[in-house]
Order: C-alpha cells, then sequence, then structure tokens
C-alpha cells in the first residue's frame, strides 16, 4: 500500500501514462480494493449508504467477474499497478457494460475515458451497449454522455430489509424452472428483452433460482435471483404485465422469506413499483439506464439485477 500511495503522490495534477490490458487471476485483491473504494467512495460523497461493507465483497465481486462473468475485462494499469477496471458483457446483437470503476485517487486524469474508448473498440460489432448510471454521479454521466451513451429509462433502485420486511406467501401460478423448461423460457426471453441470455439462465439455475409464471401452461413470465452474502438479487425479469411481475416478487420473496433484497425496476411502471413499496421495497437511489446504438426498452415489465449480465 505505500508503494501506492508514492505512486498516488507523484501523479498529483499530473498526466497519467496508462496501459490497457486484460484482468488476470492475480488482478483479484487489487480490483476487490478498486471497487470497493470508488463504489463507497461515490455513495458516501453524495449522502448515500455505502455499497459493499468489506473490501472482502468487492474481492468476491471480482473473483465472480473473473470465473463466471464478462468475456471482456479490462484493467487500466500505472507503473505497474491497477487504478481502474471496465467489463464488456455480450449478449448476442447487444451487450451490458460494467462494472466501470476508477480507484478515488486517480479519479479526473482520463482514465475512465481511456478504458471506456478501449472497451467501445470492442464492441464495434455489437448493434448496441448499454450500461446503468447512478443519477447521484454527475461525473460518471458526463464521461458516458461524452461516448455517445443516452438516457433510455430511468430506473428505481429498490431493497429491502430483512429486518422491517413483512412476510408474504408464495404464489400459485409460479414454478421453479426445471431442466425440462429450460429451453422454453429462453425462447421467451429472447424477443422480450433482445439479448442471448442463456449462459446467464445457466448461472442463475447453479448458483440461485429461476421462477417462472404460467397462465394455462403458457410462460408469461420469469424472474431470476441470485443470492449472495448480503441480500438476494431479484432479476432479470421479463413479463408479460404488471400482475405477472407482482406474482413473481411475491414468489420469490416468500422463497426468501427471511433475507434482504434488492431490485431495480423501471420507473414507468408505477403500479409494480406501489406494489414492491406495499412489501416494503424503499428507494435506495435513482438509476438511469443509458444506450449507446439501437437497443431501446420495450413494451414488457422488466427488472434488472447486477450480475452476471453487468446491466
Amino acid at each position: 500500500m505505500a508503494e501506492l500511495q508514492k505512486i498516488k503522490e507523484s501523479h498529483q495534477g499530473a498526466e497519467v501514462q496508462t496501459r490497457i490490458r486484460n484482468m488476470t487471476k492475480s488482478d483479484l485483491d487489487r480490483v476487490g480494493e478498486i471497487l470497493f473504494e470508488a463504489f463507497n467512495v461515490a455513495s458516501s460523497k453524495h449522502g448515500y449508504a455505502p455499497r459493499m461493507q468489506s473490501v472482502q465483497e468487492g474481492t468476491a465481486w471480482a473473483w465472480a467477474l473473473l470465473r463466471h462473468g464478462p468475456s471482456e475485462i479490462l484493467i487500466a494499469e500505472v507503473e505497474n499497478r491497477a487504478v481502474g477496471i471496465c467489463c464488456l458483457n455480450p449478449r448476442g446483437a447487444h451487450a451490458g457494460v460494467g462494472p466501470v470503476a476508477v480507484d478515488p485517487s486517480f479519479q479526473g486524469h482520463g482514465i475512465g475515458g481511456q478504458l471506456m474508448s478501449a472497451l467501445l473498440k470492442r464492441a464495434e460489432s455489437l448493434q448496441s451497449v448499454r450500461l446503468f448510471q447512478e443519477a447521484f454521479n454527475p461525473a460518471s454521466f458526463s464521461l458516458y454522455y461524452s461516448c455517445n451513451f443516452m438516457p433510455a429509462a430511468e430506473l428505481l433502485d429498490l431493497f429491502l430489509d430483512s429486518g422491517t420486511r413483512k412476510r408474504v406467501d408464495p404464489c400459485s401460478c409460479v414454478s421453479e424452472l426445471t431442466a425440462k423448461d429450460f429451453d422454453a423460457v429462453y425462447a421467451y426471453d429472447i424477443p422480450r428483452s433482445e439479448l442471448d441470455r442463456r449462459a446467464d439462465l445457466d448461472y442463475y439455475v447453479k448458483w440461485g433460482k429461476v421462477f417462472v409464471y404460467r397462465y394455462q401452461s403458457q410462460i408469461r413470465g420469469f424472474l431470476a435471483c441470485l443470492p449472495s452474502s448480503r441480500s438476494v438479487q431479484l432479476g432479470p425479469l421479463v413479463a408479460e404485465g404488471e400482475e405477472e411481475a407482482r406474482c413473481l416478487f411475491q414468489h420469490a420473496l416468500g422463497v426468501f422469506n427471511e433475507r434482504s433484497c434488492q431490485t431495480r425496476v423501471m420507473a414507468r411502471d408505477h403500479s409494480l413499483v406501489s406494489t414492491l413499496e406495499g412489501f416494503g421495497f424503499k428507494l435506495y437511489c435513482l438509476n438511469i439506464l443509458m444506450v449507446r446504438g439501437s437497443w431501446r426498452p420495450g413494451r414488457y415489465i422488466e427488472a434488472f439485477g447486477r450480475f452476471p449480465e453487468g446491466v
């Protein structure tokens, strides 16, 4: 850490020479530190609760990224030390971007822009790329806007604390995804999300749960749930309407009845948001879904997770 501090001090107010390379296993601890520091500093600077409670959570996230996540994980390096990370997550013709993080002590030197430039070169064959932008962070919004990302939808980042949540019962119209139904859910998702998420569904089935809503044997929605040490990620979700989405969320809360949960839903879906508030969810912050390219939200109800897609 003393060596890193010397590097930081030597570049105060100076132009930083950065090398962009792919992440390796040896970067895990350092990337964990970057994720922890970058996200927590940004949150606390604007008066929000920290995203992570310990560096170990950042390291676990870094390990998951390297083992199961994006096909492109780029590292920004200054004097042989990692100072930033950026990830590209292709899903067919479209892709998600994230996480994007720069060591707070190296922010303001154009490192985020260099990472995004390198990442977008790798995304040239894709129709579009999309990312989440926390509305309280104008610096990152300016970066993404300068890279031709345009706001496409407002999202509500919601959380449910295990200590204050209301108990709900599972929904009878919802069942857990089985191997027999996997291809049918995959086929249901593609034309609605416009993403190829077969690998994601595999991941959720292996490490979490996927719930499916059916009406007269027809699939009308699904919700992927991914437990972690602190909470359960609820999303992605795709559903025909708000009633199907409500039942899927209710079922997940009934199954994970003693766990904290978090999700991100579109602000336009007022009835669903009201239902989630009735379940005990509270607003953490406003997010902006930003897109570079052709993809736009469809008419279906969607909710979004953080991993492994990134958006």
